[in-house]
């Protein structure tokens, strides 16, 4: 009885109680701040998953300052220890590195808002549905070839969410009448307009002078996952318009001289 008194009373056993509790009482200031930022704000399931792995880290790394600081006052040598885990952990950090930048640049994709699950995204050439985010992958369905692709958020340095607006450019003869041009392609929006799937399409005249055409545009607005079906069934209005109203859609041109051998 007298020796668990005197361990009881003891300086060590007091001081370990006492960064015990202190450990306790900072899990619990932890925990309460959590709450209170959960209540606080209104962020989605994404950006809610980094907040509470952060306070889970924030208490691990508190309660191993705590474990540390016991050890130490109990004459258990701990610079050995601290050492370990040093080595252990640059040998961890360095093959964990490619984790640790897609992690990072996950968190940056979500607090930017930048994208989200359903978005179709314009990423290093290609378009696709994006199907499931994480903080370490993005996945997302091609729109252009239907393969499903996973990219590492690492990897992911420009992105942008598709607006739905798409070009139609056409090339016609320079002695096409502009004013008959523009009737005929405001009459041909109208009807690209009608089509089931497509929101809007307008005009937009003149875009540029070519070699041997003058190139017009007419603008539609779809859904981005829908814009080659939309394109295709805007194509085969448009060749209609073209066929009925006349207008010719010149050949490459090439201009030859031919000199003979005096010259001429």
């Amino acid at each position: 009885m007298s020796f668990v008194v005197k361990i009881v009373t003891s300086q060590h056993f007091i001081s370990s109680i006492i960064i015990i509790a202190f450990g306790i009482i900072a899990t619990v200031i932890i925990e309460h701040g959590y709450r209170i930022y959960l209540k606080k704000t209104n962020n989605t399931v994404q950006m809610n998953a980094i907040v509470r792995s952060t306070f889970r880290l924030i208490k691990t790394t508190a309660w191993l300052i705590a474990l540390l600081a016991v050890l130490e006052v109990n004459n258990i040598r701990i610079t050995s220890i601290i050492a370990g885990v040093g080595v252990a952990g640059a040998v961890f950090g360095m093959a964990m590195q490619d984790v640790f930048k897609d992690v990072l640049m996950g968190m940056h994709i979500i607090n930017d808002k930048s994208f989200k699950v359903g978005d179709v995204i314009k990423i290093d050439g290609d378009e696709g549905i994006v199907t499931l985010f994480t903080l370490q992958t993005t996945q997302y369905t091609s729109i252009n070839t239907g393969d499903h692709v996973t990219i590492c958020n690492r990897n992911i340095s420009k992105v942008a969410v598709s607006s739905g607006i798409y070009d139609i450019n056409i090339g016609l003869r320079y002695d096409e009448d502009p004013d008959h041009v523009k009737e005929v392609f405001t009459g041909c929006a109208k009807k690209i307009k009608a089509i089931k799937g497509i929101r809007n399409a307008e005009y937009l005249a003149v875009q540029n002078f070519e070699a041997s055409s003058v190139i017009y545009r007419i603008r539609y607005w779809c859904k981005p996952k829908d814009k080659w079906v939309m394109r295709r069934a805007a194509m085969g209005v448009l060749q209609k318009c073209i066929i009925e109203s006349g207008l010719e859609i010149p050949y490459n041109q090439l201009d030859v001289h031919v000199v003979d051998s005096q010259g001429n």
